[in-house]
């Protein structure tokens, strides 16, 4: 039985704050998928939203979540740090998320860099979204992350992949869990990276 992007919504609808990387692309997977999960999460989530202030993912749940906090890059920050910037809110948004015991829900478009491993600092290496998934990683916090397609093969290295557990998937799409080893899954009751929830 096939399965939506926003039936994953309650995997993380009980933490107190949810943080959102993507995709800047539109229109994309990315995009169609992040509007049906913010559209399901936010029936009924009173807890915090954290997002960026880029086009793509950001833009769709700053629509949904009006009153979202939203980590921005002004202009002359843009001009005189150029993509440094950009990694440095990432960096912001995701250390927020850490230090409030929150969950980073993901949709990046394509696969990870290949130089790109779980760390305490960020490194993406061209790739806004999974860099902010290995910091996530690398700072013992819980990810979601949703792919396009559903080989059954996360598209990372094998440092980032191992962290992570194919949760279930869809139509074109496949959705990953990573939780620190001693962090119970939200909702389940249960310890751990989980193997299968659906």
């Amino acid at each position: 039985m096939s399965v939506s992007v926003s039936s994953f919504a309650s995997l993380v609808a009980s933490f107190p704050v949810v943080g959102f990387s993507g995709s800047r692309r539109a229109p994309s997977f990315s995009e169609v998928a992040a509007a049906g999960f913010c559209g399901q999460l936010a029936r009924g989530f009173e807890g915090r939203v954290l997002v960026g202030c880029a086009a793509g993912v950001d833009a769709v749940v700053r629509q949904v979540f009006p009153f979202a906090s939203v980590f921005s890059v002004s202009a002359s920050e843009a001009s005189r740090l150029g993509g440094a910037a950009f990694a440095a809110r990432s960096a912001r948004l995701v250390q927020s998320v850490a230090e409030s015991r929150g969950v980073l829900v993901a949709f990046p478009r394509g696969a990870c860099p290949a130089a790109v491993t779980p760390s305490r600092s960020f490194r993406g290496c061209g790739s806004g979204s999974w860099g902010s998934v290995a910091l996530t990683v690398g700072l013992d916090c819980p990810a979601l992350v949703i792919v396009e397609g559903s080989s059954g093969e996360f598209p990372a290295p094998a440092a980032l992949a191992s962290c992570f557990s194919c949760v279930g998937s869809g139509v074109g799409f496949s959705v990953w869990w990573s939780a620190p080893a001693l962090s119970p899954v939200a909702g389940s009751g249960v310890v751990g990276s989980q193997g299968s929830l659906f």
